[in-house]
């Protein structure tokens, strides 16, 4: 037993010795940005909240944490977006391609612009991320596939996703009411 904890012992030492240790340049996931580093980020009140996603993940970071780092913002915390993006992704058919941030946005301008003042739409976290979730599961790209499905009298929506809102937000509402708002 002594001759196998000191051959043991012995290959251990060795092994250490002749590999030197590991350094993290070797790792493909390493994370080289310092708490210092994030803390810059996430603390620098002059970013917009998608741009510390952008600023985070030029450190390294993974969508992922990102999200964790920004939980506390809104429209950050499930991988960002902006008024551009998500109004790109709707008006070009790109349903599938939404973020839940996004989705927020998305839903939060068409209310503000809504003439008619009958769109009044503030989505959840949870909520928006069934609206993803949706689409992705049913493959719905744009507002005549989405109507497609919401005609047919088998389909039905999660009831996470509030009633109405899939027809009246992407649908109804004709995205271009948005483009002055764009930055």
């Amino acid at each position: 037993m002594l001759l196998v904890r000191l051959s043991l012992g012995l290959t251990l030492v060795l092994g250490a010795a002749l590999l030197g240790g590991c350094p993290p340049e070797q790792f493909n996931h390493a994370l080289t940005a310092t708490l210092d580093d994030i803390n810059l980020v996430l603390e620098d009140v002059s970013l917009a909240v998608n741009e510390k996603r952008i600023q985070l993940g030029a450190l390294g970071l993974s969508p992922s944490t990102i999200n964790g780092l920004l939980k506390d913002d809104l429209f950050g915390n499930q991988f960002g977006g902006d008024p551009r993006s998500a109004y790109s992704k709707v008006a070009d058919s790109r349903f599938t391609e939404l973020t839940p941030d996004e989705v927020q946005i998305y839903a939060g301008d068409a209310s503000n612009v809504d003439t008619a003042d009958d769109l009044n739409i503030n989505l959840n976290d949870t909520q928006a991320q069934a609206i993803v979730t949706f689409f992705n599961d049913f493959n719905i790209t744009s507002a005549d596939a989405l109507q497609a499905y919401l005609d047919t009298p088998a389909n039905t929506v999660p009831s996470t996703i509030p009633e109405g809102v899939l027809q009246a937000l992407f649908v109804d509402f004709d995205p271009a009411l948005v483009l002055p708002r764009l930055p």
